[in-house]
Order: C-alpha cells, then sequence, then structure tokens
C-alpha cells in the first residue's frame, strides 16, 4: 500500500546503491548510530522521498489547513478516545502563548500543533484528524504532560506506545531534537522495508531512524 503513496525525488538509483539495501540495523556504539539503543536506519526512505496522493480532496485539505489556527479543535478529544497516565517532561521558557505551535509547512510535515486552555492538540495535517489531546501543566521552566487523549487507531490501541508516540512527536516536531521514531507493538523486526516505509507515511522527513526501545516512563 505504502509504495503506492510515495516516489523518489529523483530517478531510481543503479542496483548496486538500491535504497532498500540502505536500510540496516546499526547496533549500539556504531558510527551511523547517535543512540543508546539499536535502530533501524530509515534515512534513505525519509530523506529522499516525497509524499504525493491523487486524492484532490485530500490535497485541498491540506492547503485550507495550512491558515488554520486550530480553534475547531479547541475542547473537544479524539474519536473514541483512549486515555492513559504519563509523566513527560519537556523544557519550558516560559513563555505560553495559546494558537499554532508547530504547523506542517510541506505534505512531508504530518502533524500540526496547536495550544489551547492548558491542552495540546495534534492533529495530522492532511485531515485535520484529531489524534491526540494532552493536558498540560505548567513551571517556571518545564511542561509536564500528565494524562492523554489518544485516538484508538492511531496508537494501535496499546497505551504504552501512545506515550512514546507522543513523546517522539514532541520531542521531534516541537523540541526539534532527532530521536527513532517508536515501532507499533507486534510489528516483525522484518521486512525493514515496511518498518521505513510505515514510518514516512506516519512521520515523514523525522522518520529517520527507528527503534523498538521506548524511550519513555511506562504510563501508570
Amino acid at each position: 500500500m505504502f509504495d503506492r503513496l510515495f516516489k523518489r525525488t529523483k530517478k531510481p538509483a543503479p542496483p548496486q546503491d538500491d535504497w532498500e539495501a540502505k536500510l540496516v540495523w546499526l547496533p549500539v556504539g556504531h558510527p551511523e548510530n547517535p543512540f543508546r539503543e539499536e535502530v533501524l536506519d530509515c534515512r534513505a526512505v525519509a530523506l529522499s522521498f516525497y509524499s504525493t496522493t491523487s486524492d484532490k480532496s485530500v490535497a485541498e485539505s491540506f492547503g485550507r489547513l495550512r491558515v488554520s489556527d486550530g480553534q475547531e479543535s479547541r475542547g473537544r478529544l479524539p474519536e473514541q478516545a483512549i486515555e492513559t497516565d504519563c509523566e513527560l517532561r519537556f523544557p519550558y521558557d516560559g513563555n505560553r502563548n495559546d494558537g499554532p505551535i508547530s504547523v506542517a509547512r510541506e505534505m512531508e510535515d504530518k502533524w500540526d500543533f496547536y495550544a489551547y486552555d492548558s491542552r495540546l492538540y495534534v492533529r495530522r495535517s492532511w485531515t485535520g484528524q484529531l489524534t491526540h489531546v494532552a493536558e498540560l501543566e505548567y513551571s517556571p521552566n518545564a511542561v509536564v504532560v500528565r494524562h492523554i487523549h489518544c485516538e484508538p487507531n492511531t496508537v494501535f490501541g496499546d497505551r504504552h506506545f501512545a506515550v512514546a508516540q507522543l513523546h517522539f512527536l514532541i520531542t521531534t516536531h516541537m523540541g526539534r531534537t532527532l530521536i527513532p521514531f517508536p515501532i507499533p507493538p507486534d510489528s516483525p523486526r522484518t521486512p525493514a522495508k515496511s518498518i521505513a516505509l510505515m514510518g514516512f507515511a506516519t512521520y515523514g522527513r523525522r522518520s529517520q531512524f527507528a527503534s523498538y526501545v521506548r524511550q519513555t516512563p511506562n504510563p501508570a
């Protein structure tokens, strides 16, 4: 399915430089692995593929949502939301402004973020689907997420994965720090192609590395 949604930005490489061959697992300590766990190197997809759609309504939706301030999500929760407690802490400089926090600029950016009334609203940039609502607590130097509401299909109905995914989204999009994206529960280790394409479909350019290790505390 994913193969039909993405195209290369340049002509296909020759067989000896096949992008699939570059999707390799990097052990801890490998010079190309900056993390403390084994990761799948997905850069051959994340940095060279681009997103496209043949559905005109989706393209129009993406363009229309670029001027949204997110007010239409204010006070709402994802459909049939599952909930879980957690404790995710992020640096905070004391400047608190409601409205758009981080929004997509191109179709390879898959998520939009808005803050209103001590809640963070996370939506898919192509469709505007509300997928996560995080309850926020502010202190002088940190913002803490203690409770989240998630669209169940987005997080595979798994509360632990929901926390890991939100941690990844906030860290990479709002914190602008590269970390591995969490591989969904029960996903097989092979083929690597499926993991990389799934990551790009979900996270775009930020899906450069993938890991089975979830870099967050388990939810309560």
